[in-house]
């Protein structure tokens, strides 16, 4: 940026500077400490830096000096370019004129030529002495056109190669010359770094500590990221949803289960109606689809296929709530089947009888087999709440419905209870397996952060109030079960997945 400032500057500016710039390459020069020193700092590493660095501005410093010795050069050049224009100009003149004098010359021989042809070649005329002279004067005049025309070219290369000269190249910097300055460094540095790489103790330590960073901020990210998503999740959303009004689904239909009065589990806990086997009958007008797992005990009589799904107008659902591949078993007169876990052993089987008018909502996930009418099977209806603030917040979008006459044949762990709603109900959102469809259902928030926080309990708990209906709950939801997209990863996300479409 200095020198830029030197671009038009005068002789008596440049030559100035010139001589600062001598003066100063002089102190630092005599400044610099002996060769000596030079190499022993190189072992002590003080003073390595200093002087490199006055190498390098002493380069610099030549650079520049160099640079405004020909922008000196080229300022004096301009003067002498101005005088060689004038007279490149009189010699262009010059030649013109002798050019424009031969010209007339050729043109005087031509036409004595066309109009006397015959007394040009005979010596008594005068036209042929006056022709003689005409050739004679064209070769004088073209000597000096010659003349004049290497005179001008001359001139005007000497005024290019000047023009050349006073058009300098802007200044940068010569890279090359510092890299100089710095190869003792450089060299110094490679020594030291392969010295370093021998050694066992930089070899272990190297990759541990570029690793310990990023290993640090993951380990924060672990622990604090689901923290901060949760804490989102319990003061902001679960409130939001909690103030939501109550989703009424099928609020005209009933809400009666064969086998229970209204007055059932007036009691608080509700009454349990599951046992770890079950002996189930089924008649001539009915048929039984169970999960081939389930079924301990069953009689030789009837016919044995397989369903392989519950409901075809449901054919994912059915897939992802584990209802395919059904055994279905006919009989032509009563028989008793023996229906358990044989797998989970804290698993209870419970039967559910919906009456004709009656409906209730459930997960299928909790649906082991049913028992329906051959003619008049089971029926599910689906029921979307794009609509609702409430279903957005919960990630409960779809809600399924499954319509009497039927029995659901369920699981639950530790059994399965069944409690009335009455005038109004809560229950972890975990163990629920299904409630009347008349219901009004909502959600509220869990009571305490911290057990939210530590996974002992779900963010939501389950409302059922405003009618005369049921609802149905595991004595103790499976650990890990149905914990959500914060909980046990790819599982949490999947179990989110099938809260959104009610499975």
């Amino acid at each position: 940026s200095r020198v830029a400032n030197f671009g038009n500057a005068t002789e008596e500016k440049l030559k100035n500077r010139i001589l600062e710039i001598d003066k100063e390459i002089q102190l630092k020069t005599s400044q610099q400490r002996s060769p000596l020193d030079r190499r022993l700092s190189f072992l002590t590493g003080q003073g390595v830096a200093d002087d490199l660095m006055s190498d390098a501005e002493i380069k610099l410093l030549q650079q520049e000096k160099k640079y405004l010795g020909h922008l000196y050069t080229a300022t004096l050049t301009r003067r002498g370019l101005e005088t060689g224009r004038i007279e490149l100009e009189r010699l262009r003149k010059t030649h013109a004129l002798i050019y424009r004098e031969l010209t007339e010359n050729e043109s005087a021989q031509s036409r004595l030529e066309a109009e006397h042809p015959i007394a040009i070649k005979n010596p008594i005329y005068y036209e042929y002495h006056r022709l003689k002279n005409l050739k004679l004067a064209r070769s004088d005049i073209y000597n000096k056109n010659q003349t004049a025309h290497e005179d001008y070219q001359k001139k005007k290369k000497s005024i290019e190669e000047l023009a050349k000269v006073t058009n300098l190249p802007q200044f940068a910097i010569q890279q090359d010359q510092i890299d100089r300055v710095l190869q003792p460094l450089n060299e110094r540095i490679y020594e030291l770094d392969s010295d370093y790489r021998k050694n066992w103790l930089a070899k272990f330590a190297e990759p541990v500590v570029h690793v310990i960073p990023a290993a640090l901020w993951m380990l924060l990210g672990i622990i604090f990221i689901p923290i901060a998503i949760k804490a989102a999740f319990y003061f902001v959303i679960a409130p939001l949803a909690a103030r939501r009004p109550a989703i009424h689904l099928l609020p005209d239909v009933s809400g009666s289960i064969d086998g229970e009065s209204d007055n059932t589990a007036g009691e608080t806990g509700g009454k349990k109606i599951s046992a770890v086997s079950l002996s189930i009958e089924v008649n001539k007008n009915h048929e039984l689809l169970i999960h081939p797992e389930y079924l301990q005990g069953s009689s030789r009589q009837g016919e044995k296929d397989t369903k392989w799904l519950l409901d075809y107008a449901f054919p994912m659902s059915s897939l992802a709530s584990g209802m395919f591949a059904l055994t279905r078993i006919r009989t032509t007169s009563p028989e008793s089947h023996v229906v358990s876990d044989t797998i989970d052993p804290f698993s209870e089987i419970a039967v559910i009888s919906i009456p004709e008018g009656s409906a209730i909502v459930f997960q299928p996930h909790s649906l082991i087999g049913v028992i329906q009418s051959i003619e008049h099977p089971l029926r599910i209806s689906k029921h979307w709440r794009l609509g609702s603030m409430n279903a957005w917040l919960t990630l409960q979008l779809r809600y399924l419905v499954f319509h009497g006459e039927a029995k659901l044949i369920v699981k639950g762990c530790r059994g399965v209870r069944i409690e009335k709603a009455g005038a109004g109900r809560s229950i972890n959102q975990a163990a629920t397996i299904g409630f009347s469809a008349n219901l009004a259902y909502s959600n509220t928030r869990c009571e305490t952060f911290s057990s939210y926080l530590m996974g002992k309990q779900e963010l939501f708990n389950d409302n059922f109030a405003s009618g005369t209906g049921f609802y149905f709950y595991e004595e103790m939801p499976h650990f890990g079960k149905k914990t959500g997209i914060t909980g046990r990863g790819l599982e949490g996300v999947t179990d989110s997945l099938l809260t959104v479409f009610g499975i």
